[in-house]
């Protein structure tokens, strides 16, 4: 994430966005008190820029190789640009917006990376990259050269050098290619690792609510169910109950029935079948002597009920 605060000079005719992450990790950009140029400081080395113009949609790049920057904006028209600084650890955007134009001095050079380049070598690394700086002067060793031509040896070492230089220049250029796109594919791994990671997480939170619902779901029938049984049991005992009640009911009336059918039948046999009393006379101060006659067991029984209502014999 590039967190960024806007700085700009009081009568400055351009404002620069300060990229805080860029300053957090070393790198310092700013304006000069003028306004006309951008002045980068890095704890390490900057070996590459980019320039973006948003009007036209193109960039351009050149190689740097130092921690110290200088970027002249007469080369830039009014408009938003961004600056690309590209370091070993990673890529630091900067934006800038240019609000007034500025004039061109009057010894300026039209090629903007070799504008840059002289801003912001020293004259010994503008001389090994074959740019010359301003004022600088060099020996004059024609008369040297008239008299003395270089040996076939010096000329082999002098080629010998220049492919050793080409060589190393051609090495650093790769090498720094390779560093660009060592931050690019580790910056895409992270990205697609933490997408990853932030797709498993919800696929992980999604599928645990669902577990969730679903166990919610299986409790809330089950209790449901459970409820339904026992309100089954309930009814069926009230039911039981009621029919046991009912029974009884219809057994008691039966019984009672039963009672009155029985008592009216005993009744009317009594009516219709007149019992014969047989009348015996005695006196209890008399001795029994085997010649009283008294009335047995079964002559009682015949002519009597029992306490209930019904005959001895039933």
């Amino acid at each position: 994430m590039v967190t960024t605060s806007a700085l700009a000079q009081s009568r400055s005719r351009t404002t620069i966005t300060e990229n805080v992450n860029a300053t957090k990790a070393g790198l310092v950009h700013v304006l000069n008190k003028t306004g006309d140029t951008i002045i980068l400081k890095s704890s390490t080395q900057i070996f590459r820029f980019s320039f973006l113009f948003h009007s036209q949609k193109e960039s351009v790049l050149m190689d740097l190789g130092s921690k110290e920057a200088r970027i002249p904006l007469h080369h830039f028209e009014v408009g938003r640009y961004t600056v690309v600084a590209y370091r070993e650890d990673a890529v630091y955007p900067i934006s800038l917006n240019r609000i007034e134009s500025i004039a061109k001095p009057t010894n300026a050079i039209a090629d903007l990376e070799e504008d840059v380049l002289r801003a912001s070598l020293p004259a010994e690394e503008l001389l090994k990259r074959n740019i010359k700086p301003r004022g600088y002067k060099k020996d004059d060793t024609r008369l040297a050269s008239a008299n003395s031509k270089p040996s076939r040896a010096e000329k082999e070492a002098k080629e010998r050098a220049e492919r050793e230089r080409i060589q190393r220049e051609g090495d650093a250029k790769a090498k720094k290619e390779r560093a660009v796109a060592e931050v690019k594919e580790r910056e895409l791994k992270e990205r697609l690792k933490k997408e990853a990671a932030d797709k498993s997480r919800k696929e992980h939170a999604l599928a645990e609510a669902n577990r969730a619902k679903a166990a919610k779901d299986k409790a809330d029938k089950q209790l449901a169910q459970i409820e339904a049984n026992r309100q089954a049991i309930k009814d069926r005992e009230i039911a039981e109950a009621k029919r046991e009640k009912q029974r009884a009911l219809a057994l008691a009336d039966a019984e009672r029935k039963k009672q009155e059918r029985d008592v009216a039948e005993h009744n009317s046999d009594r009516s219709s079948d007149p019992i014969e009393v047989k009348e015996v006379k005695y006196n209890i101060s008399d001795i029994n002597n085997g010649g009283l006659d008294k009335q047995t067991r079964e002559e009682y029984r015949k002519e009597n009920l029992r306490p209930n209502g019904k005959k001895y014999d039933e």
